[in-house]
């Protein structure tokens, strides 16, 4: 089958679970013999069809900023789907998977589809529903109203989680979406050496407010009176990072919490990983989290928070997890669990073994099989 994946950034030049995804699944399918496409923003001519890694690379424009103010940008994503109309027009594809974010372009990708009598099938990561109001304010109205047009476009579609096909559902989509989950490369991680520099912590993620990076520093600080030799490691970047940087020094855990920043080399981050004891992401937003199961390959228990838009809490298992209310005391009741006793590892073993991409690839396929066998007859 040709195959194309829509999504406005390519892996490994911006890291991020969506063009994980589509890097891990697309090589896969590459590698059985299909024809994978891609349609990135990208530095590259936007006449020159680039090869890399089995995948077919067609560059939509020159990279814009996917951030404001800390904020996806609008002007970003409409830039984006502007140039990618032409682009998608030309190129004849099987089965074109559109992720849904920045929704715009669903509307281009489903618009292409019918007018070239080709499916189109919407993966959905996230659904954010009255979440909109907390990240726009009043102008949420607005992202709310684009993100429900997106799902009444949908048609057919792909959730990577049953919390992700529930928030679908909440907001008016009325469908049964496929479920096809996110994974990891078990045996690369299994293969990789721990690094020579141990912590107790880890944080991974973006330094962004809806990480809550400084619940990571609260929660340091308060376990630093009752284990004064406690180590954190929080790797990522961001918009907060000044506020965290003075955050650390205004606590005194300057020896304490190391800030490496971003580190592009995914072997680095799973040695830093294996070498570490608990892995805390107080996230109130994941669309799946797949630096969890990642985490738990590494044989690291995993410490989150509850909230109504954060499906990694989908991953806490008892013995290997635990779900902290969003407070620093709270987190650090759990980090001190897993600090004096250690995970259930056969529980760990248990549940990654699910998440595998070989798999993972296998089920999608049948999906896009399916789904253009439909279509052509």
């Amino acid at each position: 089958m040709k195959i194309a994946f829509v999504y406005d950034v390519l892996y490994p030049e911006t890291i991020g679970g969506v063009e994980k995804r589509i890097f891990e699944i697309g090589t896969r399918l590459a590698e059985r013999g299909h024809e994978i496409h891609l349609f990135p923003m990208s530095a590259w001519p936007k006449d020159k069809t680039v090869i890399r890694d089995g995948l077919i690379i067609h560059p939509v424009c020159r990279p814009v900023g996917l951030y404001t103010s800390g904020r996806r940008s609008v002007i970003q994503a409409l830039w984006y789907s502007i140039h990618l109309f032409p682009i998608l027009l030309k190129v004849r594809i099987d089965i074109t998977d559109c992720q849904n974010f920045p929704y715009f372009p669903v509307i281009v990708a489903r618009i292409a589809g019918f007018l070239k009598g080709e499916p189109c099938v919407i993966t959905w990561h996230e659904a954010w529903g009255s979440y909109w109001y907390s990240y726009l304010g009043s102008a949420g109205v607005v992202g709310r109203l684009v993100e429900k047009i997106a799902l009444l476009l949908s048609g057919s579609s792909i959730a990577v989680s049953d919390h992700t096909a529930a928030r679908m559902k909440c907001e008016g989509y009325r469908k049964d979406p496929f479920i096809v989950p996110n994974g990891i490369n078990l045996r690369a991680i299994q293969a990789i050496e721990p690094g020579e520099e141990n912590t107790d912590l880890i944080f991974i993620g973006r330094f962004i407010p809806e990480k809550h990076p400084e619940l990571v520093v609260e929660a340091v600080h308060i376990l630093a009176g009752e284990y004064p030799d406690i180590t954190c490691t929080m790797v990522g970047d961001g918009p907060m990072m000044t506020s965290i940087q003075e955050k650390v020094r205004e606590y005194g855990l300057t020896g304490k919490i190391r800030l490496p920043g971003f580190i592009a080399d995914y072997n680095q981050v799973i040695r830093m990983m294996k070498s570490a004891r608990v892995f805390v992401l107080p996230s109130e937003r994941e669309g799946f989290g797949i630096v969890f199961i990642e985490a738990m390959a590494c044989g690291l228990p995993v410490v989150t928070i509850k909230s109504p838009l954060n499906a990694g809490t989908a991953h806490v298992r008892s013995g290997c997890g635990y779900c902290a209310r969003p407070s620093p005391d709270d987190i650090a009741l759990g980090i001190r669990r897993f600090l004096s006793q250690s995970p259930d590892k056969n529980c760990l073993n248990e549940y990654v073994r699910g998440h595998d991409w070989d798999k993972i690839t296998s089920l999608l396929a049948d999906v896009y099989s399916r789904l253009s066998g439909e279509k052509k007859g």
